[in-house]
This record gives C-alpha cells, structure tokens and sequence, in this order.
C-alpha cells in the first residue's frame, strides 16, 4: 500500500480587513494603497493555501483509495485466512479423531501384550515341564532299551531252546510214527489172536460139550 505523505509548509497568516477596519483608533494607521497591498496579499494566501490543502486533500483522498484497496485486500486476506481456520480446526479434528482412535488402539495392543506376555510366561513353565518330562522320558527310554535288550537276549534263549524242542518234537512225532506203526502191527495181531482165541474158545466149547455127552453116557452106561 502507497501512502502519500501531506506537504508541510509553514503557516500562512491571513489579516482580516474587516478586523483591521473595525478598530477606528488605528484606520488612520493605513493608507488606501496598503490595504490594497494587504488585501492583495490575503487574496495570495488564501489562493496559497486552497493550492495546498487541495493538494493536500488529493492525497487524502488517494490515500483513502490506497487504504481502501489495503483494506479489501485485508479483507480478502481476512476471509482467507479464515478459511484456512475452518481447514485447519477441521484438520485439527480430523487429528485428534486419529489420535483418539490410535490412543484407543494402543490401549488394545498393551493389554494384548500384557495378555500374550501371561500366556508367554505360561507356555515357558509348560515349555520347562515338557523339558522336564522329556528328560524323564529319556531315562524312561533308556531304560526300555535295556529291557528290550534283555527280551531280546531272553527271545534268542527261547528260540534257541524252541529250535531244540523242534528237534525233540521231530525225534518224538518220528518216534510215534514208529510206534503207531508197531501198534498197528500189534492191533494187527492181537485181532488175529482174537480171532483164534474166539475160534478155539468155541473150540473148546465144543469138544468141552462133547466130551460132557459121551462122559454121561458113560455114567448111564455103568
């Protein structure tokens, strides 16, 4: 904004003639030329200072045209920076909505991690009774390794004796075989024997009734 500076001349004093003329004690002070002379020179002041406060007056008024402009563009500033008011205190909410939604979600996460950290410190005592247990488990193992070993070695003396017991159990079944076979040969026989003891059974019956008839009739005889 261009602002004119007023000129600043010194003062101009105007006499009034009037003022002059009133007093009557002092007219006879001045002669007709020098009220002309004055009156001339009053005339020269006031057209001194119409010119200047004229001039003056231009530059008031620019000046207000000045600060007129200044001031539009104030205001245009004004209802801009206004504006930017409205943007930011919307920014502004738009901030603190962010800023509560992410206090919010950082309350969530700690006591998701406090959480976590219980079932961390959870998971490590069952993590150190596992470990415990798996070292159990390993003298457990251990030893169900030496009890193998030794069924193993027992399983060994009983298929060593089992493998006997075959060999015995083969000399036996060959060893009926044998005997079924004698016993065959015996039944054989003995049926044979039956027969002939059955045969001379009757035999015997025979003549036993034979001789009874002919030893009656011996008797009778006598």
């Amino acid at each position: 904004m261009a602002i004119y500076k007023l000129i600043t001349s010194q003062s101009i004093f105007i006499f009034a003639v009037t003022l002059a003329l009133s007093f009557s004690s002092h007219a006879e002070n001045y002669s007709a030329q020098q009220g002309l002379d004055k009156i001339k020179s009053n005339l020269e002041n006031s057209k001194a200072n119409q010119k200047e406060y004229e001039r003056n007056l231009d530059i008031v008024n620019k000046n207000i045209g000045e600060v007129s402009k200044a001031k539009t563009s104030v205001l245009k500033q004004k209802e801009s920076v206004s504006g930017e008011i409205v943007k930011n205190n919307e920014s502004l909410k738009k901030v603190m909505v962010q800023e509560r939604d992410i206090n919010y979600l950082i309350t969530q996460e700690q006591e998701k991690k406090v959480a976590e950290q219980k079932q961390i410190e959870q998971l490590e005592k069952l993590l150190q009774q596992l470990k415990q247990n798996q070292m159990q488990r390993d003298t457990i193992l251990a030893d169900y390794q030496n009890q193998l070993k030794a069924n193993a070695d027992e399983k060994k003396a009983w298929k060593d004796r089992e493998a006997e017991l075959r060999a015995q159990e083969a000399k036996t079944i060959s060893s009926l075989r044998g005997l079924a076979s004698e016993e065959s040969s015996w039944n054989n026989k003995k049926k044979g024997y039956e027969g002939e003891v059955k045969r001379w059974n009757a035999e015997a019956d025979k003549q036993q009734k034979i001789q009874d008839t002919y030893q009656g009739l011996a008797n009778d005889g006598k």
